[in-house]
This record gives structure tokens, C-alpha cells and sequence, in this order.
């Protein structure tokens, strides 16, 4: 046998499941989820902004932070999507492939960095166990700025782990935990609060020490940090807003750090038990009812998970014992308190639920530990795997009908149909009564970035969520109006069109409805 047929023989286990990781990610990607995400063409629209026009859509060149909806946006996924767009074009798989590539390597970085910390065996079992999970392979379907953070955290944790036996590898964490700091907001708070504790605890232990490389490790996610520091500066009016060729420091139209403070910690707590108890937010772009966020039986073991995890760091704390089980406890405890200061979602806590997922890890892996059968933890293993085969069959027949509304499927095609018609019959405006919002119509038609500047009229500027109330010549209705000229409408919508007296022409969830003048 060759010496590639024995690696595969003696991985192959680990091959299958990063397979099953490739396929459930992968397959029909620019096509399910249907439609584009408001955000998501936001995030992708940028990207084609800064590409090809050299700034943004608001006119920032190098933006460390992105103004989009007027409260901002972290500006990585963007940087991220940019050169496949370059190579592919402003396309719906295009801009999902950056989070479709981190979504596997998460798979491989969860496997390698359980190997490390505990065996091979339990590797492989925490592997699986992320690559068959329902929300983190919806959440490495499309490209929302939130979904790349977990990704750069176990990156930036995994080379941290290999720093406490090789100090060099302290500066690739440090730039990973950077990294992540541009990949969303939450991370703001995360990563020092983390990081502070991670520090004193391992210093405690005698597993770091202060040398060449922790302190280029501490520069350099100090220089990473700067800008945004800068950044936040200027967005309580500390410094005025900064604009050069080579970076830019926007002052948003609203910003958003107050809601930090908001006080509705009993609402905040209530939503924090609903998305991990009921496991749904009521957002289908992350959860599918039916399965949740990591299917709706995994309570108990997401319980004992806990139960080990806590009864671990106590042992290990009264026989003064150093264990990587405590930066997980801390990494929990930490999102719990932004859960409370901050009403959640499912992909705002995105990264609590890669912690949740931990516990469930832990968990199901006990369960076999203590009845002491293999055979068990077969047994556990077959029915996420049947599970995971169920949920891939419903979504991939049922769900793109399931959020094709919500989506507005169709909505491209109905796009370029609609400017069509505008220049074969010399109309003035498109009015655009669908729920489309103004990102997704730049994303679909590929919009003159200088033209959309010079031409977009807000409704309810200033505002932290600015609607479009034209540009150029889209125009977003308030109310559906019966005159003569081209809509933009919702399928649901066609009956009264038609019986207006207008040619209505549907696209899926989308349709077109036209009268002459």
C-alpha cells in the first residue's frame, strides 16, 4: 500500500466527516438559501464598491468600519468577499463562499484543537459533531458579517493553545484575535474581557511568560485594535471624522453603543432562554423550527455538558490544577453578561452558540464515558447522523419554498425586467412597493456606485436603519399607489394589480406590474 493509501486508512474517519462538512456546505450554494439577504447584499455590495470604485457606498476609501445602514457594519466580510468577486463577479455564490470556506475550516480547526487539548478520539468526536450541526451549517451559508466570527476565535484559541508549548505561535493568535475584532461588533467586548482573563489565569499556571513573542503578540493586537479605537473616538465625538487615500475613519450617521445600556435586561434574559431552550429566534436565515440550532432533543446533553464542565474547573481549582476547561466556563459567562446588556439573535450570538455547541460536545461524549460502552457513543453518533441526514434532505426540498416569501425569490430576474421595460417605454420611475430594500436592489443590478451617492434621498435620515426613498429612478412607495407606470411588487400582490387594470408579469416570490402612460 502506498504511503497516501495509509493516511487515508488511518484518517479516513476524519476525511468522512470533513467530506460531510464540504457537502453540507457547499452543495447549491448560490441558490440556498434563495434570494439574498438584506445584509448579506449589503456586505456584498460593498465589497463591489470598494473594488471597483475604490471606496464605499457612503465615499470612504480603505473604511475600517462600513456605514451601510447608517448605524454601520463590520467591514471584514466585505475585505473577505473581494477577490472573489473580482474573479467571479458580484454573484450570490460569490459572496457566500468566504463564509462556506470558514464554515469547513472551523470543522478542522474544532478537530485539531480538541486533539490537542484532550485526544484524537475526542477530536474526531467534536468534529462530527460541528459538521453535522443544523446552525452552523446554515450559518456558513451566507455572508452576514456576525458569521465569520466564530471562525477566527477557534482560529485565534488554537494557536494560543500551541503558544503555551511554542511561544512563536502567541503572534499568530495575536493576529487572529485582531482579525476577529473586524468581523463584528460583539467581539469588542469579547476579546479583551477573554483575553485579560486568559492572561492572568495562564500566568498563574507558569504558561506564558513575558519574552520577545508575548510581547509582540500584545503590540501587535494592540496596533490591529488602533483603528477602531480611533474609530469608537470618533464616534462620541472625542475626534473628528478622519477621511484619507489610505484609511478612513467614518462618523456614523447613529451610533449604536448605547444599546449597550438599553435596560431591558429582563427582555434580554427571556430571549437569551428562548433561542437556547426553544432553539429558534423566529429568523429562518438560522434556524429551521423543526430542527433548531443543534436539534431540539440535545438539551440534556447540553445540560450535562455543563454539569461536567463546572464540576471540572472546581476539581481542578481545589487541587490547583491548570485546565483549558475554565476558558470555556469564562468564554460563556462572559456572553451571558452581553447577552443581558444586549437583546440576542441567533446570529449575534453566534459565538455563545459555538460555546453552547462545546457543551453539547462534552455532553454527548460523557454520556458513552459513563455507561463505559463504545457501543453508546455509537449509538449517539448514528442519531445525529440520521438526524443530520433528515435535515439535509428538508432543506434542500422544503425550505427554499419555506423562505422563499421572506427571501423574495425572483427578485432579481424581476429587477432586470423592470429596467427593461423602463427603456423600451421611456418611463420616468420604478416603484418598488416588495419588501426589497435599497441593498438589494445595488447588489442585483450591480449599481453605479457614484450614481446611487449622488442620487439616494433617505425617508427617515438621520436614523441607525435608513430606508431609501429613491435613488436615481427607484422609488420606494410608502403606500401601493394604482397609476400609471412600472411596480416592483410582492407575488402576493399580483390580484390587485390586475384587477388595476396592469400587465403583471410574476417572478417566484417577486412580479412585475406594468400599465402604460
Amino acid at each position: 500500500m502506498s504511503k497516501l493509501g495509509k493516511q487515508i486508512k488511518k484518517n479516513w474517519q476524519l476525511i468522512f466527516i470533513m467530506l460531510v462538512a464540504l457537502f453540507s456546505r457547499s452543495v447549491l450554494l448560490g441558490k440556498i438559501p434563495c434570494g439574498v439577504h438584506a445584509d448579506e447584499a449589503y456586505a456584498g455590495y460593498e465589497a463591489y464598491s470598494l473594488l471597483k470604485y475604490g471606496t464605499d457606498s457612503w465615499g470612504y476609501r480603505a473604511p475600517v468600519y462600513l456605514t451601510t445602514w447608517g448605524s454601520g457594519m463590520s467591514v471584514f466580510e466585505s475585505l473577505f468577499m473581494m477577490p472573489f468577486i473580482k474573479f467571479g463577479g458580484l454573484k450570490l455564490v460569490m459572496i457566500r463562499l468566504p463564509q462556506m470556506i470558514m464554515g469547513i475550516v472551523t470543522v478542522l480547526v474544532v478537530y485539531l484543537l480538541y486533539s490537542r487539548m484532550t485526544d484524537h478520539k475526542k477530536g474526531l468526536w467534536a468534529a462530527m459533531m460541528i459538521a453535522v450541526c443544523p446552525w452552523h451549517i446554515m450559518m456558513s451559508r451566507w455572508g452576514l458579517d456576525a458569521n465569520m466570527a466564530p471562525a477566527f476565535i477557534l482560529l485565534a484559541m488554537y494557536f494560543a493553545v500551541l503558544g503555551l508549548s511554542n511561544e512563536k505561535y502567541l503572534i499568530v493568535s495575536s493576529l487572529f484575535w485582531g482579525i476577529s475584532l473586524y468581523c463584528y461588533v460583539l467581539m469588542w467586548l469579547f476579546v479583551p474581557f477573554f483575553l485579560l482573563f486568559s492572561l492572568c489565569y495562564c500566568i498563574k499556571y507558569h504558561k506564558i511568560r513575558i519574552s520577545k513573542y508575548t510581547i509582540s503578540a500584545v503590540v501587535l493586537l494592540f496596533l490591529l485594535a488602533v483603528p477602531l479605537l480611533l474609530f469608537v473616538a470618533v464616534n462620541i465625538g472625542a475626534l473628528p471624522e478622519l477621511r484619507t487615500a489610505f484609511i478612513s475613519i467614518p462618523r456614523l450617521v447613529q451610533f449604536r453603543g448605547e444599546e449597550l445600556g438599553e435596560g431591558h435586561i429582563f427582555t434580554n434574559i427571556k430571549n437569551l432562554l428562548r433561542l437556547y431552550i426553544k432553539q429558534d429566534d423566529y429568523n429562518f436565515m438560522s434556524v429551521i423550527p423543526a430542527f433548531g440550532l443543534y436539534y431540539l432533543y440535545s438539551m440534556p446533553f447540553i445540560l450535562i455538558g455543563a454539569y461536567d464542565l463546572v464540576k471540572t474547573v472546581w476539581r481542578n481549582r481545589k487541587q490547583k490544577q491548570f485546565g483549558y476547561e475554565v476558558f470555556l466556563l469564562v468564554w460563556i459567562i462572559i456572553y451571558i453578561v452581553i447577552g443581558v446588556m444586549r437583546s440576542v439573535s441567533a446570529h449575534r450570538a453566534n459565538c455563545m452558540s459555538m460555546a453552547i455547541l462545546f457543551l453539547l460536545i462534552r455532553g454527548s461524549y460523557y454520556i458513552g464515558h459513563i455507561f463505559r460502552s463504545v457501543w453508546v457513543r455509537r449509538g449517539i453518533s448514528v442519531l445525529y447522523l440520521a438526524s443530520f441526514c433528515l435535515f439535509m434532505r428538508y432543506y434542500f426540498t422544503d425550505y427554499p419554498d419555506m423562505i422563499k416569501q421572506m427571501q423574495l425569490a425572483g427578485a432579481d430576474e424581476a429587477l432586470e425586467y423592470a429596467v427593461v421595460l423602463k427603456e423600451q417605454n421611456s418611463s420616468d420611475v420604478i416603484h418598488v412597493t416588495a419588501r426589497l430594500r435599497h441593498p438589494q436592489v445595488l447588489f442585483y443590478l450591480e449599481y453605479p456606485t457614484d450614481l446611487y451617492m449622488e442620487t439616494v434621498e433617505w425617508k427617515n435620515y438621520p436614523s441607525g436603519w435608513l430606508e431609501a426613498e429613491r435613488f436615481d429612478f427607484f422609488c420606494w412607495d410608502t403606500e401601493a399607489g394604482y397609476y400609471d407606470g412600472i411596480y416592483v411588487i410582492n407575488s402576493d400582490e399580483m390580484d390587485d394589480y390586475e384587477k388595476a387594470g396592469y400587465h403583471v408579469t410574476q417572478f417566484d416570490a417577486c412580479a412585475i406590474a406594468f400599465r402604460e402612460e
